[in-house]
């Protein structure tokens, strides 16, 4: 196909045609023309230009059926129409836009709003066209989003089918990649999917079509190939991955990766679906088999047809219900055992546990106030409850220093959010109070850590846990410092607005105070009076 180009002019007026050409030409832009409407709808079809500006009346075929024509492909949705004629009666406009025009201008043609006009189809081009990627395409890898790419799996599969031709699917995972997550941090994690992604690109045909199923699942559709061909393609990225990606985060951390691999002449494959489950079954061979290999449909065994049409759904239904609940009970439960064990601080640091209740409330008034759904809510105020726990692994000498902490120190207390998740990631069911505590400590200006995360990249749980966490403390004594006062409090977090802490949760926290303040302020005396501080004399060197 001929390169596209910027603006298609369809004019039956030589003079017209000129002038238009001669100032698009000033402006850079590319353009072609045409004399009549039906050769002006072959150039369409032929060159997929981002702009036409169409004449309403000429021979052969009129503006109106070259916009209706247009209007009836698909693959030029993307295109913006403008018509152009010398009747401005509102009757035309109302059948101009009827018909589906984007635009409408009125001879004989002023060039300053010709020039507008383009500019204006110019950019509506580019923005369908990026709503367009966006809506095919995975935001983090850039490669095709599991919808789209199973749209491509389905009419590829039904090609092969029709001719005869060889097509296979590689399904690929890669190994322990939550390990990566959690030893690292989920930036790392993505830094890694996108490594993987770009690897993928490099090393596959171009006619291959790549998909990030999720998480850190990808597929990658191969036409034209056979089993056996698949396989060698899925063992080159194999052993790529395994040799070249190398990131810095990482260290010595060596990545590998397990892939299936399932072709359509398969006797089992009566559908696009059935040849994905078919490559996710070999995939499940690599990871029985220790994982870091290739496994084709050839190793799955025993299992003539999917089980699926046996599978009682109902009872399925039924059961996951009752384990749903029985998760939410079990959550519960294993917050309030980590919650207890909070209580050895108090032989460290007698603040931290009464600190940590103190946030959790703040904190859960400020999430439901801020109007987040009731799943949030909930895990903002476990995280609160949990953030401080990394405390345990403090030296005395750091945590009760009665003066400012010197450098080294500091690093040493930033590492408190990092080991506070490290004790509670054992379980799957902390995630989202494990991303919150982790990036307790991102500032809205971006010069935080561990990310160095800003404004809303923050996960808002984190920027309500901030917000929280340094209202307690600021109304409590420390070894260093003596308490402020609520209102003190208050202005200290409005003049770190939008430096340190989020606007939207500092406002929140001020109205709660505003209607709470006395039973706020009991909290505080009551925190106070309980907790036994110690002295500078008695803390430890």
């Amino acid at each position: 196909m001929t390169a596209a180009c910027d603006i298609c002019i369809i004019d039956d007026d030589e003079q017209q045609r000129k002038f238009m050409r001669s100032a698009l030409d000033r402006l850079g832009f590319s353009w072609m023309d045409a004399a009549d409407g039906k050769s002006g709808l072959e150039l369409i079809q032929h060159r997929r230009p981002k702009v036409v500006l169409c004449d309403w009346m000429m021979p052969r075929m009129d503006g109106p059926t070259v916009l209706r024509r247009i209007r009836e492909d698909p693959s030029l949705a993307d295109l913006y129409f403008v018509i152009m004629t010398a009747h401005d009666s509102p009757n035309r406009k109302y059948e101009a836009l009827e018909a589906g025009v984007d635009d409408y201008i009125t001879k004989p043609v002023d060039l300053r709003e010709l020039v507008a006009r383009v500019k204006v189809g110019l950019r509506m081009w580019e923005m369908h066209n990026r709503l367009q990627h966006a809506a095919i395409t995975d935001g983090l890898t850039g490669l095709y989003n599991h919808d789209h790419l199973n749209r491509i799996l389905d009419n590829e599969w039904k090609r092969a089918r029709r001719y005869g031709s060889p097509m296979s699917i590689i399904m690929m995972d890669i190994d322990y990649f939550k390990a990566v997550n959690d030893t690292y941090g989920h930036l790392v994690g993505n830094d890694v999917l996108e490594a993987v992604a770009a690897i993928l690109r490099n090393t596959t045909r171009d006619v291959d079509f790549l998909g990030r199923f999720g998480g850190d699942e990808f597929a990658i559709a191969a036409p034209e190939a056979t089993l056996d061909e698949a396989a060698a393609l899925a063992e080159r990225i194999r052993l790529t991955i395994c040799e070249r990606l190398d990131l810095e985060p990482l260290k010595d951390h060596i990545l590998t990766a397990s892939l299936g691999v399932a072709s359509a002449d398969d006797p089992r494959v009566h559908s696009a679906a059935d040849l994905v489950e078919l490559a996710d079954r070999a995939l499940y061979v690599c990871k029985r088999s220790g994982r870091n290999c290739v496994s084709t449909a050839r190793d799955v065994q025993g299992e003539d047809e999917p089980s699926a049409p046996l599978v009682q759904q109902e009872e399925v239904e039924v059961l996951r219900k009752r384990v749903a609940v029985l998760s939410v009970q079990a959550k519960k439960v294993y917050v309030q055992s980590i919650s207890a064990l909070t209580q050895a601080l108090e032989e460290k640091d007698p603040y931290s546990a009464k600190h940590s209740i103190n946030v959790s409330h703040y904190a859960e008034q400020i999430a439901r106030e801020m109007g987040c759904n009731e799943a949030l809510v909930m895990s903002v105020r476990n995280a609160a409850l949990l953030h401080d726990v990394g405390k345990v692994g403090i030296p005395d000498r750091v945590l009760l220093k009665p003066r400012s902490l010197n450098e080294l120190e500091q690093n040493v207390m930033r590492q408190v959010p990092l080991i506070s998740t490290r004790i509670v990631d054992h379980l799957h069911i902390l995630e989202s109070e494990l991303h919150i505590i982790r990036h307790q400590h991102e500032y809205f200006n971006g010069s935080g850590y561990p990310a160095g995360l800003e404004a809303k990249q923050i996960p808002i749980g984190s920027r309500i846990l901030l917000v929280a966490d340094a209202f307690d403390a600021m109304t409590t004594d420390r070894v260093y410092r003596p308490r402020r006062s609520m209102a003190e409090s208050l202005a200290e977090l409005r003049r770190c607005s939008a430096s340190q802490f989020d606007p939207r949760a500092v406002h929140t926290l001020e109205q709660l105070a505003a209607r709470n303040r006395k039973t706020w302020q009991h909290r505080i005396d009551e925190t106070v009076a309980s907790v036994r501080l110690f002295t500078p004399a008695s803390a430890p060197a």
